[in-house]
Order: structure tokens, then sequence, then C-alpha cells
């Protein structure tokens, strides 16, 4: 125990030594840097003297006008300017979220996209500009939240929910694509018609668990050899985008592409809509005492949860 005392207290000297050597190696004097700590010069002396006594090497150049560093003292200062810089801003960081809060939202490209941002100048003007809101956009959501994030809102089967989770979109999913893509190939009879249409597909990582055109069209009992005509995106906005630009049809999950199908930029190709258990689940790290996080969970699943349920 007496060996850790005695580390622990090296630590907290050593620490505001390397400190006090950055600064006196940014300023080249102990006056600048003395200043910098509210120190006096002779404090700032001993502290170096200490460190290098310490160390067992010279680390500053005495000179008439200031100081110049060692060829030991630039190694050192290598080594302790960039963690130096990285402890102030870490720090800086902790200070600005305790003064305006920031909430932190994981969630998948699609829901991003096409619910979460055409609505976030209302969920700021409702909380106020006070909260930070940043969105980190994923195909698969984080292990766990830590720094990543406070809110997760992904596609996950109603099974793997935990407490206090939330279902905001029970997945339903249609065939859809633009009205000049009707146009110019002619209406899809039924959805075993796709199979002979150019699909727009997205490509699902492994542990994703989102609908796939060979998992809709299984709902649906579509036997026989599967589609050669795929696009393939990596990005749920690009498929969109494609959709609407008329190159082929695409899955459009009911609840984010309303909108599109509202305002007649994309149509259904067939009635058929696939329903499953699954959908995207809110979730939050209820370890956290912030407020901001509870806030915004809220005020999307009152906006949203219990939309698209079967």
């Amino acid at each position: 125990m007496d060996d850790i005392s005695s580390i622990n207290r090296k630590l907290s000297y050593n620490l505001a030594a390397l400190q006090t050597f950055d600064l006196v190696a940014r300023h080249g004097n102990f006056t600048g840097a003395a200043e910098a700590l509210g120190l006096t010069q002779s404090a700032v002396s001993q502290k170096i003297k200490g460190l290098e006594t310490e160390l067992g090497i010279a680390l500053f150049r005495r000179e008439h006008r200031g100081v110049s560093l060692t060829n030991e003292g630039v190694r050192l200062l290598n080594v302790v300017r960039p963690a130096m810089t990285q402890i102030g801003n870490s720090l800086a960081s902790l200070l600005e979220r305790k003064s305006r809060p920031r909430v932190r939202i994981s969630a998948d490209f699609a829901f991003a996209s096409f619910w979460l941002l055409p609505r976030l100048s209302h969920l700021r003007a409702e909380l106020g500009d006070e909260i930070e809101i940043q969105i980190l956009a994923s195909q698969v959501p984080p292990d766990d939240y830590g720094e990543d994030c406070d809110i997760k809102i992904h596609v996950g089967p109603r099974s793997s929910m935990g407490g206090g989770d939330v279902m905001l979109l029970q997945e339903r999913v249609g065939a859809v694509c633009s009205p000049a893509y009707v146009e110019r190939h002619g209406p899809v009879s039924s959805a075993a018609g796709l199979l002979d249409c150019q699909l727009l597909s997205l490509s699902k990582p492994a542990s994703a668990e989102w609908q796939t055109w060979q998992g809709w069209f299984d709902r649906l009992g579509i036997t026989g050899e599967r589609s050669k005509h795929y696009i393939s995106f990596n990005n749920y906005d690009m498929v969109v985008q494609s959709a609407v630009s008329g190159d082929g049809i695409a899955l459009g999950w009911l609840g984010l592409i309303d909108r599109l199908l509202q305002s007649g930029a994309l149509v259904q190709a067939v009635p058929d809509v696939v329903a499953s258990d699954a959908g995207y689940v809110m979730s939050r790290d209820y370890s956290s005492r912030l407020q901001g996080p509870s806030l915004v969970f809220d005020w999307i699943a009152e906006h949203l949860a219990g939309a698209g349920r079967l």
C-alpha cells in the first residue's frame, strides 16, 4: 500500500511539473510560464529543477534572455505536448458539456435521413437551443454507450428489447419506385413479377436485422429463381435516391418514406406489404443522470412510438 501511495504522490507531482515544463518550453522563459500558471518565477524555476533532478537530466539551457531545450528536453517535449494537448481538449469538452448539455444519438442511416433530420428543427425548437444534438449515423448499433452515444435507434427484433426500450416503428416493407419507372416499364402485375425487374438493394452486414429482398419474397411465399437484376448500395439514402431517379424498384420502409409517397415522388409498385415483429427500437443509457438524453428520448417516443404498428 505504501508503494502505491508513493507512486500516486510522485505521479501527481510529475503531472504538475510536466505541465510547467510544457509551458516553459512554449514561452521560452520562466516568466511567461509563471504568469500562465499564476505562480512566481522562482516557483516555476524550482519545479523545473525538481523535475530535472527526478529524471537525472538537464531539460533546459539557461540563457541570458530565457531558456532553450536541450536534446533530452526536445525528446521529452515530443511526448509531453501531445498528452497535455489531449488532456486539455478532454477537459474543455467536459466543461462545455456541463455548460451546454450534449445528446448523442446513434441511428441507422435510414432513420437518421428520413425521420430524424426532417424533424430536427422541431425537436430543437421545443427543447431549446441549450441542448446540443449530435447524430452518429451507422449501419449497425454500437456495442455499448460510453462516450459514443446516449440514445440508440436501430432495427432489431422485439425479443431483443430490454426494459425501458421503445418500439418506434414496427417493420412494414413494400416495393416502391418512381412514377417515371412505371411509365417506362409498365405496371407490375404481381409481387412475383418483380423478379423480372431491376431491383435496388441495400447491402446488409451480418449482424443487421432489417428486411432484404430475399426475405421479402420468402415472406410472400414466392419461390423459384431469384432476380439477377440487382444494383446494390451500402447506404439506404442512396437506395431511395436511385428509386426516385427511376433506376429501379426498392424496398420502402413505411413510416420512413411516407413523405415521398405522399408527394408522389415514389409509388408502391405492387400492393403487397411484408410485416415482421422487428422494427426500429430506441434505447438509452439509463445510468446517465443527465437531463438532456431523457428529454430527447421522451420527445422522440412521444412523436413516433407505435407508428407503423401492425
